[in-house]
């Protein structure tokens, strides 16, 4: 992948996470802490990590090690939860829009939320981030529809025929 290729996943990411919460708007407020006993329980449980994975990742490419994980009693809203991710595509737009091969290539080392030491590359770090968004919005999409709501589609090739890419 190049820094074009990247960009484009970051669109992509943003586009789906913007998709995401116009569904969950959807919803009655109270719907969103429900226990569906998924991986994080409620939507808004889930709205949560995935936030926070994004929030981490952003603090990891800017030299946060540790960086600090958000916490559901500290993001007890669903709105502080939508405040902070404003906050969190903003900075990685920013991050993006300054992307180089180099920065790609770069060995980022930092120690995971259990402690361990890790190193990989940047490349790598930026497929898994944007993987693992998809895979926490396929379980909202379920949640929202367990709770009545329409969900939206967020799949990639939707994404690419709505900006025509080709």
């Amino acid at each position: 992948m190049n820094i074009a290729d990247f960009k484009t996943l970051f669109e992509f990411n943003s586009w789906a996470n913007a998709r995401t919460l116009q569904a969950v708007d959807t919803l009655p407020e109270e719907q969103l802490y429900v226990d569906l006993k998924n991986s994080f329980g409620s939507i808004h449980g889930t709205l949560v990590h995935l936030c926070g994975a994004e929030d981490i990742w952003l603090q990891r490419m800017n030299g946060a090690d540790p960086g600090v994980f958000m916490k559901k009693d500290v993001f007890s809203t669903y709105a502080s939860v939508k405040t902070k991710w404003s906050d969190v595509e903003a900075g990685w737009k920013k991050y993006i829009s300054v992307l180089t091969e180099t920065e790609l290539g770069r060995t980022l080392t930092f120690h995971n939320l259990k402690g361990e030491q890790v190193t990989q590359k940047v490349w790598q770090s930026l497929q898994h981030l944007v993987n693992h968004s998809t895979y926490h919005r396929g379980q909202i999409t379920t949640m929202i529809r367990q709770s009545g709501g329409k969900p939206v589609g967020t799949d990639l090739i939707a994404f690419y025929r709505l900006q025509n890419i080709s």
